[in-house]
């Protein structure tokens, strides 16, 4: 027998835990206590991302951090160590950080911890393996770039950028063929081993010695010097424009649409996020109401806001027929010509703070979710209590805030749209649509 639904009751005002703070060294520890949460997330964090790098090393910040898992004795030797306690290994770099880190049971943390500080300070880093690691990441970067969406994606810095943000974050082939163990272990030595960092640490700390575990992990590393941050510039050519990657034959067309965007500490972010929101970035958003449900275009649209240290990008995503590309594009410009001049509705308004306050104790419900929170905090300086200032902004959020958004964030005259797919079908139309002179590129010489 059906039984009647019960009634939403008031969501729970949710804050954000107070993190403890503490000098270590030449570093900081970072910690959340979870009383109850027996795994533990641990994060160490150092601000020497890509966008750091020298044009002539592209890619070793993603090459060393990979690397880093051959552990002390190479040859993968770090993962089988690890999971004699139960942890696991974390690693990646973005354009801003370089991160590492385990996922280990609280009882273990010590001694998963003692392992974490060996691969960061002492990685054996032998030629073969580094070599090893930098074939597979070049055979990587062709087999993800098979998929439209993913060579799209890569080919837009080049569109937007000048200099280390015009090619991928992780290097590209031709730029990383060159870089050499010795080149690794150099990066390493001066910008992870010689760097303490901020280690994160969350989970229920009752009975766990901070400091000894920031001791372990930081050694005599130096403190770490604040990161440099200078805009990078635009490329070269009119706005807007359109890029074809040639793809021929294929029936299907990936569609970005991107323009240039302030850094993160430059922008508002309840009023980004939530025009955002409402353009694309939910399913009743304007984007996915018009492709998806009205016209058929597509399983799905989406926009979002990439915002480094330095400068940020906007992005408008999705996959569509190569028939109904160019319409896709014009009909993606309309919404967001429509969204600026009527501004959102109260329903629009009302689904942006639910989607992005009635979640956060879920959201933020395990170790991984509050030290990512964390590292975040940590790359970006953010006050500890940020997520609560997110949460605020987000509920005091009105209509006319993100009209004025609208206008501010979204340009589409400063547009470059990246298109993969069949240039010969895709050409003639992309070309009457009016967002700009198009171009038709081979793929594989876009990072020649």
């Amino acid at each position: 027998m059906l039984q009647t639904r019960p009634d939403l009751g008031a969501p729970e005002p949710y804050t954000f835990p107070k993190p403890r703070r503490l000098a270590v060294g030449g570093g900081t520890v970072v910690a959340i206590d979870v009383p109850g949460q027996t795994f533990a997330a641990v994060r160490l964090v150092h601000q020497a991302g890509g966008a750091s790098e020298p044009p002539e090393n592209m890619g070793v910040a993603a090459l060393a951090n990979e690397a880093l898992e051959d552990g002390v004795h190479g040859n993968s030797s770090l993962a089988p160590a690890l999971e004699r306690h139960g942890a696991e290994w974390v690693s990646r770099v973005t354009w801003d950080s370089f991160v590492t880190g385990v996922d280990a049971p609280v009882t273990r943390l010590r001694d998963a911890t003692a392992l974490l500080a060996e691969a960061v300070r002492a990685p054996a880093l032998r030629d073969e393996d580094v070599l090893r690691r930098r074939d597979q990441i070049l055979e990587r970067f062709w087999l993800d770039a098979s998929v439209p969406s993913t060579l799209a994606t890569r080919a837009i810095g080049g569109q937007l950028f000048t200099g280390r943000y015009a090619t991928p974050l992780g290097g590209a082939p031709e730029r990383l063929k060159g870089v050499t163990p010795q080149d690794v272990r150099d990066f390493h030595t001066s910008s992870i081993a010689a760097v303490a960092g901020t280690l994160v640490i969350v989970g229920d700390l009752a009975g766990v010695d901070l400091e000894e575990l920031g001791a372990t992990v930081f050694g005599g590393a130096r403190a770490a010097q604040a990161p440099a941050s200078t805009p990078p510039g635009p490329a070269p050519g009119d706005l807007p424009r359109v890029l074809i990657l040639d793809r021929p034959d294929s029936v299907q067309s990936a569609l970005l649409m991107a323009q240039r965007a302030p850094a993160r500490t430059q922008v508002d972010l309840p009023r980004a996020d939530g025009v955002s929101d409402v353009l694309g970035g939910m399913f009743t958003s304007r984007l996915n109401m018009e492709l998806r449900e009205r016209l058929g275009y597509t399983y799905g649209v989406g926009c979002r806001f990439d915002l480094r240290r330095d400068s940020g990008v906007f992005l408008i995503s999705t996959q569509v027929d190569t028939e109904t590309t160019a319409h896709s594009l014009t009909a993606s410009l309309a919404e967001i010509d429509r969204l600026q001049r009527e501004g959102v509705t109260d329903g629009e308004l009302s689904a942006v703070r639910e989607s992005n306050t009635v979640g956060l104790p879920v959201t933020y419900s395990t170790p991984r979710s509050l030290a990512g929170a964390l590292v975040e905090m940590v790359v970006h300086d953010l006050p500890e209590d940020h997520i609560d200032r997110l949460r605020a902004g987000f509920e005091r959020l009105t209509a006319a805030d993100l009209a004025e958004a609208a206008g501010e964030y979204l340009r589409p005259r400063e547009m470059v749209t990246v298109i993969a797919g069949d240039a010969k079908r895709l050409e003639g139309p992309l070309s009457e649509a009016g967002a700009g002179p198009v171009t038709v590129r081979d793929p594989e010489t876009l990072w020649s």
